[in-house]
């Protein structure tokens, strides 16, 4: 592909002249990446031009199929797999560095039965195709070098041993590595050398990359004397690249006098180390530029996907069970462990809101690992799932460590059975929960529901709704603030905007000066005050700076506090609002005290028996808090101390565990 800066070197910009100042009326620059953009009085790109892109310099794009060998079946869905990518990607011609059939064999007609196989396949390329032989394709399984038949097979399916094409803008040399003194053995025969030095000076003549084509890297055969029959005649040529195969293991190799040497892995061939071992499933392309330049690179066989690999009908599917809270339900929750043992269940409802049969399935949350793609193909008349050679990350780069406890002290017995329901069709099944005593309280445990449907290409499709397990928060109150119990806030409800920052810590604690004192602690990136105060549901729902939010009591005589930072002091703001979000203005029942920290900040907020709801008394209260870190982005997510359909007990005579 054209860098971006050659691309724009050669763009007009068009504007209308009564918006153009006589600077940006100039040439564009074409050294400046983005372009010199006809901009207006201000310096700004002007909206609504037209950028023409002329012709640019020609390039070819030839692509090489490495070896398929061993040979077995299970290798040919690369190879056309590796098809369908170049008639997707439209190279100009596609060759290969050989061993196209597994062939060592002394039975003529199975190997003919090879490669028509091979020559079916690659018939259906839409470019031309120019076949190498190697060793595979012309060894005769007698062991008897003299016995040429298998190679005269080849010459008769396939073409000449070795041969030359002349492109546009490169030319290409195909040899034959099996060619020892005129004999099927490794090796370059004089008479092929011969015809090498020709062809080379000839082709010299036309100006144009010249690319060697190989099966063996007979660079490293001591009989072919590489250094003193061959390499030589390269160098008096101006050979431009030399690409070989037979080892089954991508390599790119110093240059020999210049010339890059490269050697390629496997299309279907037999692999048995990881691909940073140079052991992959790949194709070859060359990329050559009208300057004569060559840029090769590298892709994995089947990468490319028709335009239809997800149709609108199957991509509803996945976001009606994605977005549909409903899909599952948690009711219920179990004890904190806090200082002793507890026992309990949640009862979990499946909805299916999709128009086909949906498949629910239970896993422990794990240690991600890259999606697993299987596709279904037709092979030899059968309908098979193949696992696709490349992979997704997003399992692991959207996995948040400090959101997920992956070491929950929670067991739990999760259905083993898969639950099938049709649209519309509910079940519940209820999950006992246990878990030792603990010295400090920790994170819900996740667990993953894993809702699979079959779309319309008969591809099975894993939608993973993850989970965690309600915590009924009993808080334990300190005689100060130091000695009291650390509770984390939480994400009971994933989402991949949360940031990785480990979770604000909480304390609470009954002293003489307060009715309820109340310490977060939170690591942060940066403290982000509330530039912009927006309407209060906006602050509450997606805040524009760091907050903290302290809802106390229920119902109708429920109040919450809503603390943020001002932009130009970072001093907290408190605000009271009434259950039913209503501001109730500033108030002076609470006092806020902010200090940053090395590693984030500490708000304390003490609120006098005032503060508190009419009529509650302090043991019987319910409360949640609620953390927002904004790290000066778009997106705020709150973490909280309790579910929000589950807030948190205080209970006067609750374990106090301390720090």
């Amino acid at each position: 592909m054209q860098g971006l800066p050659a691309f724009f070197a050669s763009c007009a910009v068009f504007a209308a002249a009564a918006h153009l100042t006589s600077a940006a009326a100039a040439t564009p620059n074409p050294a400046t990446t983005p372009p010199s953009f006809a901009k207006d009085n201000t310096g700004n790109a002007i909206d609504g031009q037209v950028v023409a892109q002329p012709a640019r310099p020609k390039r070819q794009i030839v692509a090489i199929i490495p070896d398929r060998t061993t040979g077995r079946d299970w290798g040919l869905r690369y190879l056309r797999e590796s098809v369908e990518d170049f008639n997707r990607t439209s190279p100009d011609a596609v060759f290969s560095v050989g061993d196209l059939v597994q062939g060592y064999s002394r039975d003529h007609e199975h190997v003919r039965g090879e490669r028509q196989t091979f020559l079916d396949i690659v018939g259906t390329l839409e470019m031309p195709f120019y076949p190498t032989p190697g060793n595979h394709d012309l060894v005769s399984g007698k062991r008897d070098a003299s016995d040429r038949s298998f190679a005269e097979q080849y010459r008769a399916m396939f073409g000449p041993l070795y041969y030359a094409v002349e492109l546009e803008l490169a030319s290409f040399v195909i040899l034959n590595t099996e060619d020892g003194d005129g004999r099927i053995e490794p090796g370059f025969s004089d008479a092929q050398l011969a015809w090498l030095d020709t062809t080379l000076a000839r082709l010299e003549t036309r100006e144009r990359p010249i690319i060697i084509l190989f099966h063996r890297p007979l660079w490293d055969h001591k009989p072919t004397r590489w250094d003193e029959r061959v390499q030589p005649l390269l160098v008096k040529h101006g050979v431009d690249y030399v690409i070989a195969g037979h080892y089954h293991a991508l390599c790119a190799l110093p240059p020999r006098d210049g010339i890059p040497y490269l050697l390629l892995g496997t299309c279907g061939g037999a692999n048995d180390q990881h691909p940073l071992a140079g052991h992959l499933q790949h194709t070859t392309y060359l990329v050559i530029e009208e300057n004569g330049t060559i840029d090769p690179y590298h892709q994995v066989a089947g990468c490319t996907l028709p335009v239809d690999w997800v149709t609108k009908s199957d991509q509803d599917a996945a976001y009606g069970l994605k977005s549909a809270r409903n899909a599952v339900t948690i009711r219920g929750a179990v004890e904190d462990p806090l200082g002793k043992p507890v026992e309990g269940e949640i009862e979990c409802t499946l909805r299916n809101p999709i128009d086909r049969e949906v498949e629910f399935a239970f896993y422990k949350t794990r240690a991600p690992e890259p999606w697993r793609v299987t596709d279904r193909i037709t092979e030899g008349g059968k309908e098979v799932d193949i696992e696709r050679v490349w992979t997704s990350r997003t399992p692991i780069d959207t996995f948040n460590a400090s959101t997920t406890d992956l070491n929950s002290p929670f067991q739990l017995e999760l259905p083993t059975e898969v639950i099938r329901l049709a649209p519309n069709e509910t079940r519940s099944v209820r999950i006992p929960v246990s878990a030792a005593a603990q010295v400090e309280p920790r994170s819900p445990a996740p667990f993953d529901v894993v809702a699979t449907f079959v779309d319309g290409k008969s591809r099975r499709v894993p939608i993973v709704l993850r989970q965690r397990v309600p915590i009924a928060r009993t808080i334990a109150l300190g005689n100060s603030l130091e000695a009291a119990t650390s509770y984390p806030v939480c994400v009971w409800n994933w989402t991949e905007y949360d940031t990785g920052e480990p979770s604000a810590r909480l304390r609470f604690a009954r002293t003489d000066a307060s009715a309820l004192s109340l310490r977060i602690d939170a690591t942060d990136q940066r403290l982000s005050p509330d530039a912009k105060p927006g309407s209060t549901k906006s602050r509450l729902d997606d805040p524009l700076g760091d907050g903290v939010r302290v809802t106390l009591g229920e119902g109708a005589e429920g109040r919450e506090y809503l603390v943020t930072f001002d932009a130009a002091t970072n001093a907290p703001v408190v605000e009271t609002l009434a259950a039913d979000g209503k501001r109730l203005g500033k108030t002076d029942l609470v006092s806020a005290t902010f200090l940053n920290t090395p590693t984030g900040w500490s708000l304390t907020l003490d609120l006098s028996a005032a503060a508190l709801p009419e009529g509650i008394r302090l043991e019987d209260l319910t409360l949640n808090v609620g953390v927002a870190d904004n790290d000066e982005t778009y997106h705020t997510q709150w973490r909280w101390l309790a579910p929000r359909n589950a807030p948190a007990r205080l209970r006067a005579n609750a374990p106090s565990t301390g720090s």
